[in-house]
């Protein structure tokens, strides 16, 4: 009875703890402030969104707003090209669009750009994006400066520097007596042009005459322009259409002009300085977006925003138009930047150029003494390889001595035999009997023994000959071969079976043939001694060889005693044997052997007993070809 009560109340404990968690989770996220959702911002333009000036500008906005964004922002933008087609009235149709678009989104904040923004977001941001913060840029002064910008309107205005860039055309024309104002024939394009015509008319007295052409049809302004001498400036504005009503973006009109122009043309846009423009005081589009997306954040955060901004303006001049022209670039005003200069390595990177020159000079010691260790180290080396190959000779010699016995003895029976027949043939002619058929076979016997001992002589002379190494043509089976029978009156003496399986397919290389007969006869030599004392069904040493994927295998197998693991690393060392005799330098001459030839060797364990020395060489890579074989990955020791 008491452990069920017990229990009972430990349920209601259980059950209070977890609605006491429960009922703090609750007051947590109650207390916690709800998340802030991004800004969402509304881009309305009154130009073609494809104009390089207004990618340009979007582009700087949206990536300077997004930086200063806590929780991001969403975009939605809405384009009227109203500069290329101020006469048709957009207005109607664009706010029917959006009515129905923006009906249900809350905005936060409209950006303008241009004047139509600045008229249309004036006329109905109440029905359309009621509560939103208002901000338009790219207006041009008119407006600021007639007092036509309505309350509640946040606005930075372009200032364009028209007197600037008449000044820069002083300066770098002093010449000149000619100013010619070029404009096409909009409403826009002949409001700037107004504005232009103004100031360049209040700098005229004592220095220009100027010349207004707003509205000439295309051809006719090329024909114009074409015409003109170098001591006349062109001040170009705008053009969205021309006298015969052919709309243009203004960047396209210039290039179309600056490619007959004869004289300079100065404008007020940085997009101009791609189409042919000379150079000009320009609205600094990116700083100006960057400018108005800082007036943006103020808006949404709720701080406040001063009126009547002013946009940043920048100078800057095209290198290879001022040569065109033969213009001064030393007679810019100080801080124009100078774009398309050539490359001047001097000029872009003076003190890289000083610091190489101190460095090549503390390097060329430092090359000089390399070049000569270089040089006393291949000395070395090749002292080293002469080494090597003598070496390598004296350890035939030693080879050859062991097997002097068993060689005389195969010298021997060719010899022994040429004088039995020789002395037959001697008892034949004074027995006075002479048999031609029978004197004939005795001479062909001395002929077939003599030939028998001559190869044998010729081929110890070629295994002990001392020669440069020499990579040339050759045949690895008949080398083997030549090779084999030289040792085989040793293992016959020994009574070890030398078994062999030529079994590939392409035995061409490039090799010296006497290293390769070297590299078999230490290899079998070994694998004899491994057998040494054994019974005699495992005396047999075999050597075969296969094709493989990079070049040609030999193998050379015994049924010894094996290699212990603890000696499988150092199997190749100089001067490492595991026998009574020897100096342990056989092993090691193979590997450099085969390495010289870009090959590799390998040593492991056979089942149940015994040992496998692999060798891989490469062939030759063309039949007939007398080049280097390409290297092969070497096989190295096996672990």
């Amino acid at each position: 009875m008491a452990t069920g009560v017990a229990t009972q109340a430990w349920r209601v404990m259980a059950r209070g703890a977890w609605l006491a968690a429960l009922l703090g989770c609750a007051v947590a996220m109650a207390a916690a402030p709800p998340a802030r959702p991004p800004w969402r911002v509304v881009l309305l333009s009154g130009a073609d969104p494809t104009q390089p000036a207004v990618l340009l500008l979007d582009r700087s906005f949206r990536r300077a707003l997004e930086a200063a964004a806590p929780n991001g922002v969403e975009f939605y933008a809405d384009h009227a090209d109203s500069l290329r087609f101020q006469g048709a009235d957009l207005s109607a149709e664009l706010l029917a669009l959006l009515k129905k678009k923006y009906e249900h989104q809350q905005i936060d904040l409209v950006v303008g750009l241009t004047e139509y923004a600045l008229d249309f977001i004036d006329r109905h941001h109440q029905q359309l994006w009621p509560g939103a913060s208002l901000l338009v840029y790219g207006l041009h002064e008119a407006p600021l400066r007639e007092g036509e910008l309505p309350g509640g309107i946040a606005a930075l205005e372009w200032r364009l520097e028209i007197d600037s860039t008449i000044a820069l055309a002083e300066a770098l024309q002093p010449q000149a007596r000619r100013l010619v104002l070029v404009s096409g024939a909009a409403p826009f394009d002949l409001k700037i042009a107004a504005l232009a015509a103004e100031v360049a008319t209040r700098r005229a007295p004592g220095r220009w005459s100027v010349e207004i052409w707003s509205g000439l049809p295309m051809d006719e302004l090329r024909r114009r322009l074409a015409a003109l001498d170098p001591d006349t400036a062109v001040l170009y504005t705008t053009m969205y259409r021309d006298g015969m009503g052919a709309a243009y973006f203004p960047f396209n009109a210039l290039g179309a002009m600056s490619e007959v122009s004869r004289a300079p043309i100065y404008g007020l846009y940085p997009t101009y300085l791609a189409a042919g423009l000379t150079g000009g005081v320009m609205v600094d589009f990116e700083a100006a977006a960057e400018q108005a997306a800082a007036m943006a954040t103020d808006l949404l955060s709720g701080r406040p925003v001063a009126a009547g901004v002013q946009s940043p303006s920048r100078c800057a001049a095209d290198a290879r138009r001022l040569r065109a022209f033969g213009l001064d670039a030393a007679r810019l005003p100080a801080g124009c930047a100078l774009v398309n200069e050539e490359p001047s390595l001097w000029r872009e990177h003076r003190a890289a150029l000083l610091a190489t020159g101190a460095v090549l000079v503390l390097q060329a010691g430092t090359i000089a003494g390399l070049l000569w260790q270089r040089r006393r180290r291949r000395e070395a080396e090749g002292d080293a390889v002469e080494r090597r190959r003598e070496l390598a000779g004296a350890t035939r010699l030693a080879a050859m001595g062991e097997l002097s016995a068993s060689i005389a003895h195969e010298i021997r029976q060719p010899l022994g035999a040429i004088l039995s027949n020789a002395e037959a043939a001697e008892m034949l002619i004074e027995s006075g009997q002479i048999d031609l058929a029978q004197l004939r076979e005795i001479l062909a016997a001395i002929r077939r023994d003599d030939l028998r001992a001559h190869e044998v002589i010729r081929r110890l002379r070629a295994l002990l000959q001392q020669q440069q190494v020499e990579h040339a043509p050759l045949r690895l089976h008949e080398a083997l071969g030549e090779a084999l029978a030289l040792i085989a009156p040793e293992a016959a003496r020994r009574g070890v079976r030398v078994e062999r399986a030529f079994a590939a397919a392409d035995d061409r290389m490039l090799g010296d043939r006497i290293q390769m007969q070297q590299v078999l006869v230490n290899l079998v030599r070994n694998a004899m001694d491994a057998t040494e004392g054994l019974p005699p069904e495992r005396r047999v040493v075999g050597v075969s060889t296969a094709d493989v994927a990079d070049g040609i295998e030999l193998r050379v197998t015994d049924r010894g005693h094996g290699i212990a693991a603890e000696h499988r690393q150092r199997l190749f060392e100089a001067f490492f044997t595991t026998k009574s005799r020897g100096m342990g330098m056989g092993l090691s001459i193979v590997r450099s052997i085969v390495e010289a030839h870009c090959g590799g060797v390998a040593a492991a364990a056979v089942a149940p007993q015994g040992t496998v020395f692999t060798v891989r060489l490469p062939r030759r890579a063309e039949p007939g070809a007398a080049d280097a074989p390409a290297p092969i990955q070497p096989v190295g020791v096996a672990r």
